[in-house]
């Protein structure tokens, strides 16, 4: 990211990110799916954790940021910190992007791509990130 672009970027208050997000995952009334590896089950994740940086927020943001990149060719600034005592080891310190919106509808968009009549299933945020990232890599090579 240039310096011009990094000068255009607001710091979010990642409370009221996680907040906001736990508000539409409770108001979409999906379940949080995360699938158990060894015995293939699916393991439902309170709407609290879904939504906590220290919980899958961290990985609903990124396929996001993703998303975005893609949409736009311009991502926002996520800041992880290892974070062991976290959900999935990870958890945002920081959130810096153009807007608000930016984040939310990203993030929106990860999770209807990922939503299936059982519930949301994160995992399958790899994909999204994955399928996004090599769009805006393709992209990038172009002439």
């Amino acid at each position: 990211m240039s310096a011009m672009e990094t000068a255009l970027l607001k710091t979010l208050d990642v409370l009221f990110v996680s907040q906001v997000v736990r508000a539409l995952l409770n108001e979409a009334g999906r379940q949080i799916l995360v699938e158990d590896g060894q015995r293939q089950d699916l393991v439902p994740i309170p709407f609290d954790t879904a939504a906590a940086e220290d919980g899958l927020l961290p990985v609903f943001l990124v396929a996001g940021e993703a998303i975005w990149r893609d949409v736009t060719g311009r991502g926002f600034e996520l800041k992880l910190q290892r974070d062991l005592g976290a959900l999935l080891s990870w958890r945002i310190e920081a959130i810096e992007a153009e807007t608000f919106s930016c984040v939310l509808l990203s993030v929106m968009e990860a999770i209807a791509q990922v939503a299936v009549p059982e519930g949301v299933m994160v995992l399958d945020l790899a994909r999204v990130f994955d399928e996004a990232t090599a769009r805006a890599e393709a992209r990038r090579r172009l002439p």
